[in-house]
């Protein structure tokens, strides 16, 4: 009988003690977030899923070659002259046809290197996170398209030189202030 007093006398202290860590942490702050409903507000710079504005490539190669996990596949070719110009957003001319552009994300290593050396600012690190899939083809993705829409004016030509100003009109006379003559005219006018 005294065995079984204790058993219970156990059990119902060890109730209590883990009720105290309850009701602890019961009038705390909550340090979760009850995701996907709520997010974290991401810090800046942070580095997630890398993406590519076709239109703004130059197909220079120059991300391909930064890239210390070779995530980036990259085809291009030298424009026939005979086509008309095209330029990116910064004004720099495309003179090459990119065929292919493709990133592999499950191969990146999120390192951001790819970013700093591209001259048109094409490429950059987004802050979306949220693309799992159940399979890595889906983590290839295909930059290069048949319809893109190029730029055929240098947004950064150089501006007409302005105008210069007309002369200003003569200021008027101030109250109670003697007329002022008009001016001379030339002689034999």
């Amino acid at each position: 009988m005294k065995r079984w007093c204790t058993d219970l006398w156990e059990g119902f202290w060890t109730v209590l003690i883990g009720m105290k860590v309850t009701w602890r942490h019961l009038f705390t702050r909550s340090v979760t977030l009850q995701y996907p409903d709520v997010k974290w507000q991401l810090p800046p710079r942070t580095r997630m899923r890398l993406f590519m504005k076709y239109e703004d490539c130059i197909g220079c190669g120059q991300c391909v070659r930064a890239c210390p996990v070779s995530c980036i596949y990259l085809k291009a070719e030298k424009r026939p002259t005979t086509e008309p110009a095209i330029f990116a957003a910064n004004g720099q001319p495309i003179k090459l046809d990119v065929h292919v552009f493709d990133i592999d994300m499950s191969l990146c290593c999120y390192c951001n290197l790819c970013t700093y050396p591209c001259p048109t600012d094409c490429i950059y690190m987004t802050p979306e996170y949220e693309f799992a899939t159940t399979d890595l083809t889906h983590h290839l993705y295909h930059f290069a398209k048949n319809d893109a829409k190029f730029l055929t004016v240098n947004p950064k030509a150089a501006a007409a030189p302005p105008k210069p100003a007309p002369p200003a009109p003569p200021a008027a006379p101030a109250p109670g202030a003697p007329p002022t003559p008009p001016p001379a005219s030339p002689a034999g006018a």
